[in-house]
Formats: structure tokens, sequence, C-alpha cells
């Protein structure tokens, strides 16, 4: 299934509710990567794709870890054991986004504009030894299509921004929305720069953080206290249920442009 579009999907989608389906999608492997949030810590967001599509949703984020364990070797032995047709890679939740720490490869870039240093691409021939966010985010995204340059049916990876969040207070690092920006923006670029179906869910969800909690360690699975979010951190069932939507909506359009392209 090779298909690839870079268009950012920022359209406003209507909000779908677990009710509906997506037929299409029946019978498709999706290979969910990244930390905690697509990890087997939260049973709900298996479920609630799965139940909307018909798929069978591979629940891969390793709970904890930042972008540089994401592009490392030791976490692409994941990928590259379970066959799918599509990767959805929400990252970026444990890197707090600071000023200096994300970089850009564009000297024009508007990351280079705010003072973000210009870094080189990672060497793929050898495991992942970036220091900057950017360059973990490349690191993965050039990785996937090596490992499966060639293939006939090669999976679709679909990269989302990463989402906000507030953690034990407003003086946080990871509670300021200048940080979250500069995320989002060396996703935008990598994925611009490697071709990468990107799914901006920073924009497209527009969580309003004042009305959810502050996260505070340690994690807890159980309890769900905010409208979108279980703590601040982890989005809950409702939270997913929208997120969902926007992902499906993205897998639905590559098939159909695959199906046209065929015709």
């Amino acid at each position: 299934m090779a298909v690839m579009c870079t268009v950012v999907l920022t359209v406003c989608l209507a909000f779908s509710g677990m009710a509906e389906t997506a037929p299409s999608l029946d019978g498709m492997r999706i290979f969910l990567a990244g930390d905690s949030r697509s990890s087997t810590d939260y049973t709900f967001y298996k479920e609630i794709l799965e139940q909307k599509t018909g798929s069978v949703v591979l629940v891969e984020g390793a709970s904890g870890c930042t972008v540089a364990y994401n592009a490392s070797d030791a976490y692409f032995e994941r990928v590259a054991e379970q066959e799918h047709d599509f990767s959805i890679w929400l990252v970026g939740g444990n890197d707090p986004g600071e000023a200096g720490t994300i970089g850009t490869f564009d000297a024009a870039s508007s990351l280079a504009e705010q003072g973000e240093p210009v870094v080189p691409e990672t060497d793929l021939s050898q495991d992942y030894s970036g220091t900057m966010f950017i360059q973990a985010v490349d690191h993965m995204m050039r990785k996937y299509q090596n490992l499966f340059a060639g293939k006939e049916e090669a999976p679709v990876m679909i990269f989302c921004t990463d989402l906000p969040q507030q953690r034990d207070d407003g003086d946080s690092p990871w509670s300021q929305q200048a940080n979250w920006e500069r995320k989002r923006l060396a996703i935008l670029e990598c994925c611009a720069k490697n071709g990468v179906e990107c799914l901006d869910l920073y924009t497209l969800c527009d969580f309003d953080m004042s009305q959810e909690p502050m996260f505070h360690a340690p994690t807890d699975t159980i309890h769900d206290n905010g409208v979108y979010y279980m703590d601040g951190l982890h989005p809950n069932p409702k939270g997913i249920d929208r997120i969902t939507d926007f992902e499906i909506e993205v897998m639905e359009n590559l098939l159909g442009d695959k199906l046209d392209e065929a015709a």
C-alpha cells in the first residue's frame, strides 16, 4: 500500500462519537507507535479504534520513553516484527520541548528565527545518537522509509503533532504553550522534508487545557479526572474518541487515493 501524501489535515471534522464505523478499514492492521499514550497502559485506545474500524490494532507505545528511544534500534525492532498497513506515531510526550532542545534543518525556518540551532541529519547506518528533538523525529521517518523501501505493499506512516499537556504546575516546562508549539513545528518540518503523512492533532483537537487537571506523578491509569484527559497528560476515552475520528479520516482518504490511482 505504497501511498504517500504531505497534506496536513487541519480542516474541522465533525465529532462522530464511538457509534460511527469505518468499514473501508475492516481487516487492516494499525500499529500505534510512541509513548505511554499509545501503550498497553490504556486499553481504550485499542478498543475504540478497533470498534470504529474493524481493524486489528497493535499497541506498541513505550511508556515513559522520549523521542530518542522511539528513534532507536531497540524500538524499531517492534516496528519490524509486526506486519501492518498503517502506523500512527504520537511521540514527544516525555520531551518538554524547551528552547534550544528542538533544532531545525532549515536556517530560514520559523524555528531558526526563534533561535533553534541548525543541525545535520543523523547517520541511519548507526543507532540513533542525535541530541535534538528534530533529529530524533527525522531519524524515525527516514528509518521507517528505509525499513520498508522496495516492498510492493509498504505500510503508510502517519505522524501526529504532539498534544498539549500540563504537569506539576503552570511554571513547569511541560505546561508551556511555547514548548508545545516548538515540538509541533519540528514535526511539521520533518513531515514536509520526508514526504510523510502529517496529522496535525495539536491544531485539530484544540483541547482547552484550562479545563483539564494538572498531571502529578505517579501516573494513575484508572481515574478519569478531566474533560478530554485522564490527568492533563494522557487522553481519556472521550479524548481518544476525538483523536481517532481524525486518524480514521486520514486513513480512509489514503485508501481512497490508492483506489483512484489503481483505476
